[in-house]
């Protein structure tokens, strides 16, 4: 990423009687603006009026800072905090250090660290989508319809088992859902994370989270809420191949509540798969993205999800570049009547309709499509200006929203503006 260094290079000798310590650290300061001024029609004139909308997208600034401990062994630091008040003038969303940040070791092993960071499955996705957004209401919505949407900053959920109101029936299990349990486009808070180096092209990325929510738990809880994440990668001249694999332990994504003793749940496993290719051919930069989501929704039954994109940037001449993104979700399968966000239950008994918008628990016509078009004029290496058109368009039985305003069944939601970036 292109930015502007604030740099010191501290060098010296720390003496003792017959010894003396070298030491060099650098401090780096940077980070990113984007803004975003667009017209958002929801189609949906019960919640929400067609509206023009100036808003920030994800802008930082990050300090980091590196030690060089000697053998080829450095200790490093990275807090990079949201700017998001400086057009709307609230409070930043994420705070200080709430975006990628951690601490941790370097060497030729890789790179070891602690933090709030994106998972490598994320990392993945992100090699598919490139300069498109994953959720935001303008460039992004892929990660909404293939990733089940953003949990940005979060930690694992915080689960509780309570008794059931009905007298010796069977415990229920409620899930705090504010940080999203059914995403898996994540920036995992409290984690370990591995880098490795590139062998010959290949390298590996891990991740799980600390379980500091099982304190919480009960000793005789089974629930154990834990994240673990994982990729493979291959990068060679022009060719990338990346596939990426992320496990919730005890997420409980269905939010069970009190009342709901015949479906009772006390954890289960999600898992996604995300695979990525792409190739670069002179002007042309093309990717294909394949997703695929599995919930425990409850003890007996599961809700499965997939979907592909496809995204392409072509480099006209100079300055101008072209740019298009297509996801599309098919429709939900598996045993569960239990929505899972805005994926819909998949088995209910009586669908009517054909799965039309009344009835939210059927899986026919539970699928979605994006579209999405853009112009990049770049005015300096740092400094691009883009107009968009985004389309995202809802089968019969799906709601799923650009995330201003609720979708209804077969609801239509388009977005078209400017977006302007600079890197510092």
């Amino acid at each position: 990423m292109n930015k502007k260094l604030m740099a010191v290079a501290v060098a010296g000798a720390l003496a003792a009687p017959g010894m003396a310590l070298a030491q060099s650290s650098t401090v780096q300061i940077g980070g990113s603006i984007t803004t975003f001024y667009y017209k958002h029609d929801p189609n949906n004139a019960s919640t929400g009026q067609s509206s023009d909308i100036l808003e920030t997208s994800e802008p930082e600034m990050f300090v980091r800072g590196e030690e060089k401990l000697g053998g080829g062994l450095s200790v490093w630091f990275q807090c990079t905090s949201s700017l998001d008040g400086m057009l709307g003038g609230s409070a930043a969303a994420a705070g200080l250090c709430g975006r990628n940040s951690g601490i941790g070791f370097k060497g030729s092993f890789g790179n070891v660290f602690q933090g709030n960071w994106d998972a490598p499955q994320k990392l993945v996705f992100n090699q598919g989508r490139q300069w498109w957004g994953g959720t935001n209401s303008l460039t992004g919505g892929s990660a909404v319809l293939l990733n089940g949407g953003s949990a940005s900053g979060a930690a694992n959920p915080v689960t509780s088992v309570v008794g059931s109101p009905v007298a010796g029936a069977v415990s229920v299990t409620t899930t705090v859902t504010s940080n999203n349990p059914g995403a898996f486009f994540r920036r995992q808070a409290n984690s370990w994370n591995y880098h490795s180096p590139s062998w010959s092209g290949f390298s590996v990325l891990a991740s799980f989270s600390a379980a500091n929510e099982q304190t919480g738990n009960p000793e005789a809880s089974t629930l154990s809420q834990r994240m673990y994440s994982f990729a493979g990668q291959y990068q060679s001249g022009p060719l990338y191949l990346g596939v990426g694999y992320e496990q919730h332990s005890d997420y409980n994504p269905g939010n069970i509540t009190v009342g709901a003793a015949a479906s009772a749940y006390s954890g289960g496993t999600d898992t996604n798969y995300t695979i990525v290719a792409g190739y670069k051919y002179g002007a042309f930069n093309v990717r294909a993205l394949y997703s695929k989501s599995e919930y425990d929704v409850t003890n007996v039954s599961n809700l499965d999800v997939d979907g592909w994109a496809l995204f392409a940037d072509w480099a006209i001449a100079g300055p101008h570049t072209l740019r298009m993104q297509y996801a599309t979700v098919g429709d939900t399968s598996g045993s569960s009547a239990t929505p899972v966000g805005s994926y819909k239950g998949a088995a209910a008994s009586t669908c009517g309709n054909n799965g039309g918008p009344s009835t939210v628990s059927c899986g026919n016509n539970t699928g979605a499509d994006l579209w999405g078009l853009a112009y990049s004029y770049a005015f300096s290496k740092r400094t691009e200006g883009s107009v968009v058109y985004s389309r995202m368009s809802n089968d019969s039985g799906a709601s799923f929203s650009k995330g201003k305003t609720a979708a209804t069944g077969g609801n239509n939601q388009t977005t078209y503006g400017i977006v302007l970036k600079h890197r510092f």
